[in-house]
């Protein structure tokens, strides 16, 4: 499935991204991310990265090691 449309549930129940965010970007993981769990990791991506809250060469380097597996 592409990256960039897989849900955030699948994302994080699923293909390990929680791990991913432990590790590139812990401070996401303070967010209520359920609350996002129908949206894709497209949006979600854009979002938090247009504000700030994710670096872009963090974002990147999750979804390559998602894209990876």
């Amino acid at each position: 499935m592409d990256f960039k449309n897989m849900t955030v549930r699948e994302f994080f129940e699923e293909n390990g991204g929680r791990e991913l965010c432990e590790q590139y970007a812990p401070n996401l993981l303070k967010y209520p991310l359920k609350l996002f769990y129908k949206k894709t990791c497209g949006e979600i991506f854009s979002l938090v990265t247009g504000k700030g809250l994710v670096p872009q060469d963090k974002a990147d380097a999750i979804q390559a090691a998602i894209e990876a597996k």
